[in-house]
Protein backbone atom coordinates (compact mmCIF):
# COMPACT_ATOMS: atom_id res chain seq x y z
CA UNK A 1 0.00 0.00 0.00
CA UNK A 2 1.48 3.19 -0.98
CA UNK A 3 1.49 5.82 1.92
CA UNK A 4 1.06 8.97 0.46
CA UNK A 5 2.52 12.01 2.86
CA UNK A 6 1.72 16.19 2.07
CA UNK A 7 4.65 18.46 3.64
CA UNK A 8 3.39 22.22 4.34
CA UNK A 9 5.29 25.36 5.32
CA UNK A 10 4.41 28.67 4.46
CA UNK A 11 5.34 29.99 1.24
CA UNK A 12 5.59 26.52 -0.44
CA UNK A 13 9.16 27.36 -2.18
CA UNK A 14 11.71 26.07 0.35
CA UNK A 15 11.04 24.00 3.08
CA UNK A 16 7.99 21.91 1.93
CA UNK A 17 9.41 21.13 -1.24
CA UNK A 18 13.19 20.11 0.08
CA UNK A 19 11.30 17.87 2.59
CA UNK A 20 9.21 16.17 -0.14
CA UNK A 21 11.75 15.19 -2.10
CA UNK A 22 13.97 14.03 0.46
CA UNK A 23 10.86 12.10 1.91
CA UNK A 24 11.00 10.48 -1.84
CA UNK A 25 14.60 9.55 -1.73
CA UNK A 26 14.64 7.88 1.54
CA UNK A 27 11.67 5.79 1.42
CA UNK A 28 12.54 4.69 -2.15
CA UNK A 29 15.67 3.51 -0.70
CA UNK A 30 13.77 2.24 2.73
CA UNK A 31 12.15 0.54 -0.02
CA UNK A 32 8.80 1.62 1.21
CA UNK A 33 6.25 2.37 -1.44
CA UNK A 34 5.38 6.53 -0.72
CA UNK A 35 3.41 9.10 -3.09
CA UNK A 36 4.45 12.87 -1.56
CA UNK A 37 3.51 16.31 -2.05
CA UNK A 38 3.86 19.75 -0.74
CA UNK A 39 1.90 23.09 -0.68
CA UNK A 40 1.79 26.48 1.53
CA UNK A 41 -0.28 27.97 4.10
CA UNK A 42 0.03 31.34 2.39
CA UNK A 43 1.78 30.74 -0.85
CA UNK A 44 1.79 32.54 -3.95
CA UNK A 45 0.46 30.07 -6.59
CA UNK A 46 2.71 29.71 -9.24
CA UNK A 47 5.68 30.81 -7.71
CA UNK A 48 9.35 28.96 -8.25
CA UNK A 49 11.62 27.32 -5.61
CA UNK A 50 13.51 29.82 -3.52
CA UNK A 51 16.91 30.51 -4.71
CA UNK A 52 18.09 28.71 -1.82
CA UNK A 53 16.66 25.21 -2.25
CA UNK A 54 17.58 25.34 -6.03
CA UNK A 55 20.74 25.76 -4.68
CA UNK A 56 20.45 22.79 -2.38
CA UNK A 57 19.17 20.41 -4.61
CA UNK A 58 21.82 21.51 -7.25
CA UNK A 59 24.34 20.42 -4.45
CA UNK A 60 23.10 17.14 -3.68
CA UNK A 61 23.14 16.61 -7.57
CA UNK A 62 19.45 16.88 -7.74
CA UNK A 63 17.67 18.96 -10.70
CA UNK A 64 16.51 21.36 -12.11
CA UNK A 65 13.22 20.52 -9.69
CA UNK A 66 10.29 21.63 -12.02
CA UNK A 67 8.06 22.85 -8.83
CA UNK A 68 5.57 25.82 -8.81
CA UNK A 69 4.03 26.78 -4.72
CA UNK A 70 0.67 25.88 -4.38
CA UNK A 71 -1.99 26.59 -1.30
CA UNK A 72 -2.89 24.06 1.40
CA UNK A 73 -6.55 23.01 0.56
CA UNK A 74 -9.20 20.00 1.80
CA UNK A 75 -8.58 18.46 -1.16
CA UNK A 76 -5.00 18.03 -0.28
CA UNK A 77 -5.27 17.31 2.95
CA UNK A 78 -8.28 14.52 2.49
CA UNK A 79 -5.76 13.04 -0.10
CA UNK A 80 -2.76 12.53 2.48
CA UNK A 81 -2.03 9.93 4.72
CA UNK A 82 0.09 11.73 6.85
CA UNK A 83 0.70 15.82 7.42
CA UNK A 84 3.84 17.21 8.03
CA UNK A 85 4.21 20.55 8.82
CA UNK A 86 7.37 22.88 9.55
CA UNK A 87 6.03 24.60 12.10
CA UNK A 88 3.88 24.45 15.55
CA UNK A 89 2.25 28.23 13.65
CA UNK A 90 0.96 26.15 10.83
CA UNK A 91 0.04 23.31 12.36
CA UNK A 92 -2.55 25.57 14.87
CA UNK A 93 -3.36 27.32 11.56
CA UNK A 94 -4.65 23.99 9.55
CA UNK A 95 -6.47 22.68 13.05
CA UNK A 96 -8.43 26.18 12.88
CA UNK A 97 -8.85 25.70 9.03
CA UNK A 98 -9.38 22.06 8.91
CA UNK A 99 -10.13 20.22 12.24
CA UNK A 100 -11.01 16.93 10.78
CA UNK A 101 -7.09 17.05 9.78
CA UNK A 102 -6.28 16.32 13.49
CA UNK A 103 -5.28 12.36 13.39
CA UNK A 104 -2.94 13.19 10.75
CA UNK A 105 -1.54 16.47 11.43
CA UNK A 106 2.20 16.49 12.95
CA UNK A 107 5.31 19.20 13.58
CA UNK A 108 8.04 17.08 11.61
CA UNK A 109 10.63 17.43 13.80
CA UNK A 110 8.21 17.18 16.61
CA UNK A 111 7.18 13.60 15.25
CA UNK A 112 10.94 12.61 14.99
CA UNK A 113 11.43 13.83 18.39
CA UNK A 114 13.76 16.35 18.11
CA UNK A 115 14.32 19.93 19.25
CA UNK A 116 14.17 22.62 18.07
CA UNK A 117 10.19 21.51 17.25
CA UNK A 118 10.72 24.35 14.41
CA UNK A 119 12.13 24.43 11.21
CA UNK A 120 12.87 27.99 10.54
CA UNK A 121 11.72 29.90 7.45
CA UNK A 122 15.57 30.34 5.39
CA UNK A 123 13.78 32.45 2.51
CA UNK A 124 16.16 35.69 1.84
CA UNK A 125 18.84 34.12 4.35
CA UNK A 126 22.56 32.85 3.28
CA UNK A 127 23.31 29.44 1.83
CA UNK A 128 24.49 28.54 5.03
CA UNK A 129 21.39 29.03 6.94
CA UNK A 130 19.63 27.04 3.88
CA UNK A 131 21.72 23.86 4.87
CA UNK A 132 20.86 24.16 8.38
CA UNK A 133 17.37 24.14 7.07
CA UNK A 134 17.70 21.01 4.64
CA UNK A 135 20.09 19.30 7.50
CA UNK A 136 17.29 20.20 9.99
CA UNK A 137 14.40 18.46 7.49
CA UNK A 138 16.54 15.95 6.45
CA UNK A 139 17.67 14.51 10.34
CA UNK A 140 13.67 14.47 10.85
CA UNK A 141 12.98 12.41 7.74
CA UNK A 142 15.60 10.21 8.67
CA UNK A 143 14.01 9.52 11.82
CA UNK A 144 10.39 8.90 10.52
CA UNK A 145 11.22 7.04 7.77
CA UNK A 146 13.37 4.73 9.52
CA UNK A 147 10.23 4.06 11.77
CA UNK A 148 8.57 3.36 9.22
CA UNK A 149 10.54 0.95 7.28
CA UNK A 150 10.41 -0.81 10.68
CA UNK A 151 6.73 -0.43 11.41
CA UNK A 152 4.41 -4.18 11.28
CA UNK A 153 2.47 -3.93 7.58
CA UNK A 154 -0.66 -3.51 8.14
CA UNK A 155 -1.97 -5.67 5.42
Amino acid sequence: MTRSVLFVCTGNTCRSPLAEHFFVKLSREAGLPCAASSAGTQAAIGMPLSRGAAAIFAARGVGPVAHRARRVDKALLDAADAVYVMERAHRDELLARFPETKAKLFVLREAAGLKPVDVEDPVGADAAEYQACASSIEEALQIIVRRESHAPNPR
